[in-house]
């Protein structure tokens, strides 16, 4: 006995597949997850640079005095 005949696995391919609906979601989810990462790294390397150039920014202000 086969679990998934023929037309209930025809019936699960048009419910999803060629539905114009859920095809709508599914081609958001796989454009905007990666963005949505790309955008968490960017962030973080801008404040990470953002902090290193705030120090180098202070350093030059208050240079360390050779004794």
């Amino acid at each position: 006995m086969e679990f998934f005949n023929e037309d209930l696995r025809l019936k699960l391919l048009q419910l999803t597949w060629r539905n114009p609906a859920f095809m709508a979601i599914a081609i958001a989810l796989i454009w905007l997850i990666p963005q949505l990462l790309i955008r968490k790294i960017m962030s973080e390397q801008y404040k990470k640079n953002k902090l290193e150039k705030q120090k180098q920014k202070i350093k030059k202000l208050y240079p360390e005095t050779l004794r």
